[in-house]
């Protein structure tokens, strides 16, 4: 049953995370294919916390990219080709005058250290080194990333990532990066998603590590999301209650003209989360743009950790070549300058060689991006 009261709310989650935290918890679901309060004392080890460093790297800024960029502007669209397929929408839409009252944030406190520096996205983790542990991790170390953003739970199929995270997570925190969990609440049952958002947060392996943080991407009515403000602080709500000191991080759209201040609930977000990761997906802009005006505006609520464009577009209208090296280098490096803790990109199976070698080579810190020895 649905909870109508901050109370039972509570109450209902509380229960939740106990029953994940038990053995045999959950659904047992997991990624067999492509995606379709505070922990206990006895949590294992995370991740190793790692120092928050805005300095500026050495060298000159990097350069603008030269306008239009390869594969831009993108063709039209051929006549007669049907249209993209609608998003998926779940099947009941519950009104807001039934949501329980959104809870107080309260005060909490969560390392930003799993935040800086470079990282990369997985999305279908199959597709991703074919789904290899050992492999994602090393190729993650020897890129010098800091931190793994894995999709972990949907509104249609709940909390699924559980095997995933059992032979991924301890692997990377023994090399010194970090994983966080990212889900797709489509809010139309806000406290439905706050369950299985909780059995995110709630999970361990079996020795004992859990994930550095969750991260819900909070997208638009054209993805299939019901967003209003009201939904989104009582999903959110809900969520930091679980999170209790664990970092939580809003994946949400880039502050351009159209949506900031007021028509995106940036504002909304910010008292419950740690920080904002913008997509800052660039397509035909020049990526400095977008990841400045992204930095400049969201670090006025939030510390900005912007996720740029990491695939070539050409099976969904967009540019028909994938970006280059300088303009990977050029994002990291206005998003360095301007600020951000760190930077990443979507998405893993999709980032083609040129982007990885450049990720690679890129010296987020003046050490050239490794972890501190």
């Amino acid at each position: 049953m649905r909870a109508r009261f901050p109370a039972a709310v509570a109450a209902a989650l509380a229960s939740l995370i106990a029953a994940a935290c038990a053995p045999g918890g959950g659904d047992g679901a997991t990624l067999s294919g492509a995606p379709a309060g505070a922990p206990a004392p006895t949590v294992g080890p995370p991740a190793p916390a790692l120092p928050v460093n805005v300095t500026t790297p050495p060298g000159p800024p990097v350069e603008a990219p030269a306008l239009p960029l390869n594969g831009c502007p993108p063709p039209p669209r051929p006549p007669g080709q049907a249209p993209p397929a609608p998003p998926y929408v779940p099947p009941r839409l519950v009104p807001e005058s039934e949501l329980p009252a959104a809870l107080d944030p309260g005060t909490w406190t969560a390392s930003l250290g799993p935040l800086e520096g470079k990282g990369m996205w997985l999305w279908k983790y199959f597709q991703s080194e074919g789904g290899n542990a050992d492999a994602i991790v090393a190729k993650a170390a020897s890129a010098g990333l800091r931190q793994l953003w894995v999709r972990v739970g949907d509104s249609r199929d709940g909390f699924y990532a559980r095997d995933v995270l059992d032979a991924l997570v301890p692997r990377a925190h023994r090399a010194g990066i970090a994983v966080i969990g990212w889900g797709f609440p489509y809010l139309h049952d806000p406290v439905l998603d706050a369950g299985w958002s909780a059995e995110v947060l709630a999970w361990r392996s079996p020795d004992g590590h859990t994930l550095d943080g969750y991260s819900p991407d909070i997208e638009l009515a054209s993805e299939g999301v019901a967003i209003s403000e009201l939904r989104v602080r009582v999903y959110l709500g809900l969520v930091r209650q679980a999170a209790g000191n664990r970092l939580v991080v809003a994946t949400v759209y880039w502050p351009n003209a159209t949506r900031w201040p007021d028509r995106y609930p940036y504002k909304a977000i910010a008292p419950y989360v740690d920080a904002f990761a913008p997509m800052a997906y660039w397509g035909c802009v020049e990526p400095g743009s977008l990841a400045q005006q992204s930095v400049e505006r969201l670090k006025t609520l939030r510390p900005v950790h912007p996720i740029g464009t990491g695939w070539d577009a050409t099976g969904e209208g967009g540019r028909t070549a994938a970006p280059s090296a300088h303009e990977t280098n050029r994002f990291l490096d206005v998003s360095r300058r301007g600020g951000a803790l760190g930077a990443s990109f979507w998405v893993w199976h999709l980032m083609g060689e040129e982007q990885w070698t450049a990720l690679s080579a890129f010296p987020w810190r003046e050490n050239g991006g490794q972890p501190p020895g």
